[in-house]
């Protein structure tokens, strides 16, 4: 029986319907969301990478609440604007300057709760720790950490609306509206004034004349916050989840730092296994 995406019962168990999707209806076409489900690995590789698919469905899920991003383009034009944002996130330059700032905030958020005796994991910790550390690499006011998480939120909760609760629309709309107003004239300011943080790093990037638009710059944060939020907060949950059910692996995680770096590596790569 092929499961209805939409359903309390799909919520509660999704694997089992994940499972079905996969053995009978590898291709589905889900008639609430207007859309078509791939389960399968190899078919999703293959939608990847033949031109016949598209990103035209972006238009309708990202850009109401982001703007358009760099996931709508194609062509030379993705190629360029991959070439103005990806110089921002590599090298030892970006490590060794954002790794303190990554431990930094870690340190804070653990300190709220490091002698409470409990604490809960995912909401005190690692659904805000990415989006912290995220204000803070693009050098915005680091009073604003609590506004940025209600806009991670509402972002996260309109591009998962797949029910179409017009509260949430209408929240990640708002939104949309509100992180525009904040952004641009920081945005015209770092343009004017650079300073050494990735948003002015984002606003100065240039390829043969080419720059990001000041709304091409907030939609990028906008999707960063989501991407890089969710990703961040969901991987960071699950290494807590599965510690917790493993006290083996805790214990030898508390016996051996070095082993977390390792976790974090092996969860990206999606080799990982048992502590040995």
């Amino acid at each position: 029986m092929i499961p209805d995406i939409l359903s309390p019962e799909f919520a509660a168990d999704p694997y089992t319907g994940y499972r079905a999707l996969r053995e009978e209806a590898p291709l589905f076409w889900h008639e609430a969301t207007q859309s078509y489900l791939i389960s399968r690995y190899t078919d999703v590789e293959h939608a990847f990478r033949d031109p016949v698919f598209t990103t035209a469905n972006y238009d309708w899920q990202l850009e109401p609440v982001h703007g358009r991003t760099i996931l709508q383009l194609s062509g030379r034009e993705h190629a360029v604007r991959r070439g103005l944002v990806t110089p921002a996130f590599r090298g030892t330059e970006l490590r060794d300057t954002f790794l303190p700032v990554i431990e930094r905030n870690a340190r804070e958020l653990i300190d709220e709760f490091r002698t409470a005796g409990t604490v809960e994991l995912a909401g005190q910790f690692s659904t805000r720790f990415p989006i912290n550390v995220i204000v803070d690499m693009l050098g915005l006011d680091r009073t604003d950490h609590v506004r940025f998480q209600r806009w991670y939120t509402s972002i996260v909760a309109f591009l998962g609306n797949l029910a179409q609760d017009p509260d949430v629309a209408e929240a990640g709309l708002r939104t949309r509206a509100e992180l525009a107003e904040y952004m641009l004239p920081i945005i015209a300011r770092r343009r004017a004034e650079p300073g050494d943080d990735l948003l002015s790093t984002l606003c100065l990037a240039e390829i043969d004349g080419t720059r990001m638009s000041d709304e091409d710059v907030k939609a990028f944060v906008s999707l960063l916050l989501a991407a890089g939020g969710e990703t961040t907060d969901k991987a960071i949950s699950a290494l807590f989840a599965n510690l917790l059910a493993h006290p083996d692996q805790l214990a030898a995680v508390r016996d051996d730092r070095s082993l977390l770096p390792r976790a974090f590596a092996e969860r990206r790569s999606g080799t990982a296994r048992p502590f040995t």
